[in-house]
């Protein structure tokens, strides 16, 4: 295409032929037209000298004014642009002219645009190579936001940034710091860093220079230190690099030795199995009944009563716990048969049973609370890291809907989170207290927070930890404004910090990996709390209440009759004889 600059449309149509799909645009421009000043400014108020096209500059033979003019555009450190000049006499066959390799760093940081020799051609058809650039921004200054996510230091935020001991608090920014100071030195440039309180998503596509977000969208810094991940929505407001992390957000918690806590003496069999077991002794208890009314005889000491009390009830319950039985029952045939079977049944079943309650002590039970929608179903509370990725990930947005449209995680958030007796959102130190005195689950990024519990946790209760994932695990970039002419440059030199294992050594250094289980030094016998046998405690207080109640209301029948018969007896009239 060939566009005048002089022309009345020329900015409209140049608008529609500055885009590319696949391939990069190359562009010639004639420096020695008229009106070039106005076009050279547009160009460079639109950023266009970048990566995505290549120019070809001519200008004559006037390298005084062209160079001048060029210095003062707009041009990136990725921009490609040579520029060519006559040098010989018009007369001279073959011609002869000189190529030159423009390069800039970032204009608006007091950048300087440098001009190098690449070589003397006579023909145009055969342009030099432009050599590979030294990576030397020329110590300008590039600024850089970072959050201190509302912490109070009692050092200095360098100090902090700096650290020497494992960190307990969010990591993220430090391990981006000494990746940005790696940079620092190879490029050679110049770090200001300005302080925000936080990220603050919720600005996303608003007028407004707080926050990170706000820094990068105003593009009053040149790139964030503060890392975050990657969404839909925040595409618009920042350029990507690499993945120098991977968030661990985890929600972790105690997983409970069983999911019936209330009564430890029901856990070795389902409900249908315990309602199996009462309506079988059931059955033989009524059966030895129905013996016992066969075979009574009339003028035995005892009522029939308390032959079925004895023998049927408390001869049944101790077949079922296998104490024997009364001699005089198994007289018959059938009763022995009876009674045979239901010992035998009931060692089994007591088998079963005992052997359950020693492994309770001896063996790990497995963790069936893996999924988020089991957490849901569980009796476990719930809290949440006062950070504001989690306020973003669950809170509605502006246009009134949420981050998130899975139905268990707004379950978890309106049942456990919101209802939390500590208004659900929490630091980590109180919230892994929390998750190490049990029954609650705590949400938070792992990665410092596995810091605080190898600190703080026993063996024992590292072994019961269990993690559940709430959201998608993103990776974490290191964002640069949109249209960053450092976009490339940073990408490959975080590529070459990665490729010689830096990156990995203060990955390692920053993000502590889950605590392992030391099987052999957590294994021992569980103690028996209070709690776990409090339901035989209730029991022998149920049986006691019972018998001091029966007890109270045979004595008061035995006044009342004792009562009703000398009452009778005082009203026999005097001289009253019985005959018989």
């Amino acid at each position: 295409y060939y566009l005048d600059v002089t022309g009345t449309h020329f900015r409209r149509h140049f608008q529609w032929h500055m885009s590319y799909e696949r391939y990069k645009t190359a562009i010639t421009l004639n420096l020695e037209c008229s009106g070039m000043e106005s076009v050279l400014s547009h160009l460079s108020d639109n950023a266009y000298f970048n990566d995505t096209f290549h120019w070809l500059m001519f200008g004559g033979r006037k390298f005084e004014q062209m160079t001048c003019l060029l210095s003062a555009q707009n041009i990136n450190y990725d921009a490609s642009i040579m520029l060519v000049f006559d040098r010989g006499d018009r007369a001279d066959v073959p011609m002869i002219f000189e190529v030159y390799d423009v390069r800039g760093t970032v204009k608006r940081r007091g950048g300087r645009v440098s001009f190098e020799l690449l070589g003397t051609v006579s023909s145009l058809n055969q342009l030099p190579k432009r050599r590979a650039r030294s990576q030397d921004l020329e110590g300008i200054e590039l600024w850089t936001a970072l959050a201190t996510i509302d912490k109070l230091q009692s050092q200095s935020f360098i100090e902090y940034l700096n650290p020497v001991k494992r960190q307990t608090s969010y990591t993220a920014t430090i391990h981006s710091y000494q990746l940005v100071k790696l940079l620092e030195m190879k490029l050679n440039f110049k770090l200001i860093v300005l302080l925000t309180e936080d990220w603050r998503f919720d600005l996303i596509g608003k007028n407004s220079s707080l926050g990170i977000v706000g820094q990068l969208q105003s593009k009053q810094v040149d790139f964030v230190t503060t890392p975050f991940g990657l969404t839909t929505e925040r595409i618009a407001i920042f350029q990507t690099t690499i993945e120098i992390a991977h968030g661990t957000f985890y929600t972790v918690f105690r997983h409970p030795k069983s999911l019936n806590n209330s009564n430890i003496f029901m856990l070795p069999f389902t409900t249908i199995v315990w309602l199996a077991i009462s309506l079988i002794f059931g059955a033989v208890a009524l059966l030895i009944a129905l013996l016992i009314v066969c075979i009574h005889r009339t003028g035995r000491s005892r009522s029939t009563l308390d032959w079925l009390v004895e023998q049927s009830l408390l001869g049944t319950l101790g077949m079922v716990c296998q104490q024997g039985i009364h001699h005089r029952i198994i007289r018959w045939s059938s009763n022995r048969v009876l009674v045979l079977v239901a010992m035998c049944s009931s060692m089994i079943l007591f088998q079963f049973y005992c052997s359950f309650i020693v492994g309770y002590q001896l063996i790990t039970p497995p963790k069936t609370i893996n999924t988020l929608e089991r957490l849901v179903d569980s009796e476990i509370q719930m809290t949440v890291e006062n950070l504001s990725y989690h306020r973003d990930f669950f809170l509605v947005t502006l246009r009134g809907a949420r981050r998130t449209n899975n139905p268990a995680a707004l379950k978890l958030y309106e049942t456990k989170v919101l209802p939390s007796r500590y208004g659900g959102f929490v630091n980590l130190s109180f919230g892994m207290q929390l998750v190490r005195q049990g029954g609650y689950a705590f949400h938070c990024e792992t990665s410092y927070g596995n810091a605080l519990i190898i600190e703080t946790f026993t063996e024992r209760e590292i072994c019961e930890l269990q993690q559940v994932q709430i959201y998608p695990q993103r990776p974490v970039h290191l964002p640069l404004i949109k249209g960053s002419p450092l976009r490339e440059l940073f990408k490959v030199n975080l590529q070459l910090i990665k490729e010689r294992g830096l990156l990995a050594y203060h990955h390692a250094r920053y993000y502590t990996p889950r605590p392992k289980c030391n099987r052999q030094s957590s294994t021992h016998t569980e103690q028996i709390l209070l709690e776990d046998v409090k339901f035989a405690f209730v029991l022998l207080a149920a049986g006691m209440a019972a018998s001091a109640a029966l007890l109270a209301s045979e004595l008061v029948f035995l006044r009342l009759r004792t009562w009703w018969h000398e009452r009778q007896i005082r009203a026999i009239p005097a001289g009253f004889r019985w005959l018989n």
